[in-house]
């Protein structure tokens, strides 16, 4: 797939059908809520500092756009609301944070639907590694 497309997501980002997505990076390490902590401090981007250990951490990458990120150990845990990215140019917000977030921890970062595991079922995932992204599966 390489570049994130909306004809091609567009079936999975149903502002009426469960608009709360997961994400993983998996396999970060011990570190990872520092690092994440660390990453959106070195962007940039705009933040609500957790009000205590492991609560939420609230991230814009740009206007309209939430992430909300969760202390999971050793994964970099994140959910999104696609109602936020609908169309071409929003969802090229969502591949710049998922390209930096991949390029970051040298890792994939997996999607899938909320209370799914993003390890387990991703519907797209972006490959840090081959600098593109790919669809794990086709939208019903």
């Amino acid at each position: 797939m390489g570049e994130l497309r909306w004809a091609d997501v567009r079936g999975w980002f149903d502002p009426q059908d469960a608009p709360l997505h997961d994400g993983c990076v998996a396999g970060v390490g011990p570190e990872a809520w520092e690092a994440v902590a660390e990453f959106v401090r070195a962007r940039g981007w705009r933040f609500k500092e957790p009000e205590s250990e492991g609560a939420t951490f609230s991230v814009w990458p740009a206007e309209g756009f939430l992430v909300n990120f969760f202390d999971a150990g050793g994964d970099v845990l994140f959910d999104i609301d696609v109602r936020e990215l609908q169309g071409q140019e929003r969802l090229d917000l969502l591949g710049a944070f998922l390209r930096a977030l991949g390029r970051r921890f040298g890792l994939p970062v997996a999607l899938t639907f909320e209370a799914c595991d993003p390890s387990e079922m991703p519907y797209l995932h972006y490959d840090p590694v081959a600098d593109g992204f790919v669809l794990d599966r086709e939208p019903d």
